[in-house]
């Protein structure tokens, strides 16, 4: 694992999504068509929609994690070291969630490592 994906793994389990975003973009971008590609999309894309969460944005959150995890279940159950079904899962249950009328409580998932 690489130290920039550790640091945006760090982050990203403090709160900080957009920080964990910016981080991974660096981390990413000397090789944007490799084969890790749709990897880092899938962090970004699922930090994004935590931060839309947190600023009660239901649409920018659902449409973030529901990309998020489609780029994400490629690479499952884990890859670079990070254990990816548990924080799919959680995404998927917070999709449903948003589904209803109100506004649910969630509790935004962790990152952890193999």
């Amino acid at each position: 694992m690489t130290s920039l994906l550790t640091e945006g793994v760090e982050l990203f389990n403090t709160g900080r999504y957009w920080d964990a975003h910016e981080v991974w973009e660096r981390d990413w971008t000397p090789d944007r068509k490799g084969p890790d590609s749709g990897f880092y999309k899938g962090l970004i894309q699922i930090a994004a929609g935590c931060l839309h969460y947190t600023r009660h944005n239901r649409r920018g959150a659902v449409n973030k994690w529901r990309s998020g995890t489609d780029y994400l279940r490629p690479y499952l159950p884990a890859h670079r070291g990070l254990r990816l079904a548990p924080l799919v899962e959680s995404v998927d249950g917070f999709l449903t969630a948003m589904q209803k009328d109100d506004w649910p409580e969630l509790q935004l998932p962790r990152i952890d490592q193999e």
